[in-house]
């Protein structure tokens, strides 16, 4: 097998990107920013109810956080793709591979807050042992590892490869990293679900097993509603990262698939943040009040806050 040469001798030669892809990026950076949306209503709620902090900064609110955050240099990438590349933008290899790969892992890794919850919910109400934000963040980053020290891995052993939106970039020749990829894109978002419906199932099992389980309470948070909320919310990244993921596999093996599938996958992968978060607040009577209040004025809300709490107690 021929030697293949080290990759930092192509950091410097010139890549471009490619103003073919301007018309994609345009919708991209729009569904992307749009995204947004839901996660600015939540520091509204927040703004007008701090309490909604204290209650949801395990669940929704540190889903919001790390989303934003992670997917922000990705929308900004792509917004830049969308306003300014008209034409050929000569860059180098090195940046190319940064900005394209580097923002794409980024993206991907955003949505391990979902499993860190789901982890951490798990533990906590099955398993009775309490997890708070510190665990979230642990979780967080040992789900996130495998990915982003491919993405270093990358920059060590690979080779120049075309891309459409940037190329030549560097990706992996070895089949090993290469599988990494695909394996975490698929997997990593369907384990939240997966832990999600245990954690549901248990507390539906509780709650129609278990006598004296409801009680009305102003502080605490409902349960069953925050585990259908966020098995909403996991549900969504794990259709459209996977179907992200099969695209993948497509650009690197080159197999074709019908136009409007490739549409449509690409399209679903750039709304999940604003999806999933959409979907998890319409789970929750709190954010359903708040929207009525706030951007429907609706005045027969004037008190937002009262919950139904399901309690469990062991049997």
């Amino acid at each position: 097998m021929a030697t293949v040469p080290s990759p930092h001798l192509s950091y410097g030669k010139p890549a471009f990107f490619h103003a073919a892809n301007q018309q994609e990026a345009i919708r991209n950076a729009v569904f992307l920013n749009l995204g947004y949306l839901p996660i600015y209503f939540l520091v509204v709620c927040i703004y007008k109810n701090p309490n909604i902090l204290q209650r949801y900064k395990t669940t929704i609110v540190f889903a919001g956080i790390v989303q934003y955050m992670l997917t922000l240099p990705y929308t900004i990438f792509n917004s830049w793709l969308a306003l300014y590349v008209n034409h050929e933008v000569e860059t180098t290899v090195f940046f190319c591979t940064f900005a394209r790969m580097g923002t794409s892992a980024l993206n991907f890794v955003s949505f391990n807050a979902l499993t860190a919850i789901s982890l951490s919910r798990l533990i906590t109400i099955v398993l009775k042992w309490h997890c708070g934000l510190a665990w979230n963040v642990v979780f967080f980053w040992v789900a996130s590892a495998p990915i982003l020290g491919d993405v270093i891995y990358m920059f060590f052993v690979s080779r120049p490869t075309q891309n459409h939106i940037c190329g030549p970039l560097l990706f992996f020749y070895e089949l090993a990293p290469t599988l990494v990829w695909n394996v975490y894109i698929f997997s990593i978002p369907l384990i939240a679900v997966v832990l999600n419906c245990v954690t549901a199932g248990y507390l539906l099992y509780k709650r129609y097993t278990t006598e004296g389980l409801v009680q009305n309470s102003r502080r605490n948070v409902n349960e069953l509603f925050i585990a259908a909320a966020l098995l909403a919310q996991s549900v969504i990244p794990a259709l459209t990262m996977s179907s992200k993921g099969y695209r993948s596999i497509q650009d690197i093996y080159g197999i074709k698939t019908v136009d409007w599938l490739k549409d449509l996958i690409e399209t679903s992968g750039y709304m999940t943040t604003g999806l999933n978060m959409t979907a998890s607040m319409i789970c929750i009577k709190h954010f359903r009040q708040m929207f009525r209040k706030l951007l429907m004025r609706d005045k027969s809300i004037t008190r937002i806050g009262d919950v139904t709490t399901v309690t469990v107690r062991t049997i």
